[in-house]
């Protein structure tokens, strides 16, 4: 899928979620020329039903696991 000239392609999850969980993560890398981007969508269920979703942005910078 493409989405204003970035390649997406979704990440499988390890982990099955409950239906009963109240946050869901959905994460997804993003690709455009050399770039790469990993973006976390982030769905939060209220205890009134309502809704909110944030949407996370990870650099490769931040995902370097030299150590």
């Amino acid at each position: 899928m493409k989405v204003g000239g970035w390649k997406m392609m979704p990440l499988t999850s390890s982990k099955k979620s409950r239906m009963t969980d109240p946050i869901k993560v959905n994460s997804i890398i993003a690709y455009k020329d050399d770039k790469r981007v990993v973006l976390h969508r982030v769905e939060k269920t209220n205890e009134d039903g309502s809704t909110e979703v944030f949407i996370i942005k990870a650099s490769p910078k931040i995902l370097d696991t030299d150590h």
